[in-house]
């Protein structure tokens, strides 16, 4: 397992990560199995947007353990509040971000990340969706890709919402990974960030089981 890229920016306790995440990781899956496919549609080397939907705060977690990589998510400023948790989320390498607000500092943070060839994990509906239907997604994640000209990788995540220890343990949860792209290839130069976001959202949603894609779901 390795961490591509360098790690020093932003300045975070990765060593968290690097030595603690190989344990935690089995320890997890062996009691909570995840099912992962189409791992091999992620990007071997350089820095991507993965886009994935959000219906439960375990996501991130499940999404790196599934996957096997290391990967930065920008999380909501007051995580970083509680002492303890906010240690741990900082030491494996989240940063804040501002919600509802624009903010430089995250953003500038999100596209040096991105530089350094490391994956940057993005909720674009912009908080969890508990109900677990897709909710519109927020121009925010076309901004940041047309600012940083990285591809994307969808990713679905299933079962999330529920998951919880059970004996025998079950393989309840799945996490999907769809082929990676880039803005050129949603449609014509020109796109407003909005219509770029559904565009990416609708990629996530194809991943998605009918009952699941919300506010994509085909019109019939």
């Amino acid at each position: 397992m390795s961490l591509v890229g360098r790690p020093e920016w932003p300045v975070e306790r990765l060593w968290l990560w690097r030595l603690g995440f190989p344990l935690v990781r089995w320890v997890a899956t062996t009691l909570l199995p995840i099912t992962a496919v189409g791992r091999e549609n992620l990007p071997r080397s350089g820095g991507y947007m993965l886009v994935a939907n959000h219906v439960s705060w375990q996501d991130p977690f499940w999404i790196e353990f599934a996957l096997g990589v290391r990967i930065r998510y920008m999380t909501k400023t007051e995580i970083f509040r509680y002492p303890i948790v906010g240690w741990v989320i900082r030491a494996i390498g989240n940063f804040p971000v501002r919600r509802g607000e624009s903010d430089r500092q995250a953003l500038e943070t999100a596209l040096r990340v991105l530089e350094a060839g490391q994956p940057l994990g993005y909720f674009p509906e912009g908080t969890r969706n508990k109900a677990g239907r897709l909710r519109r997604a927020k121009p925010g994640v076309a901004f940041l890709a047309r600012r940083s000209g990285k591809p994307l990788v969808p990713v679905a995540i299933t079962g999330s919402a529920a998951a919880g220890i059970r004996i025998p343990p079950r393989a309840d949860m799945l996490v999907r990974v769809g082929r990676p792209f880039t803005l050129a290839d949603l449609g014509p130069p020109g796109m407003t960030d909005q219509a770029l976001a559904d565009a990416i959202m609708r990629r996530v949603a194809d991943l998605l089981p009918d009952e699941m894609k919300g506010q994509y779901a085909p019109v019939h």
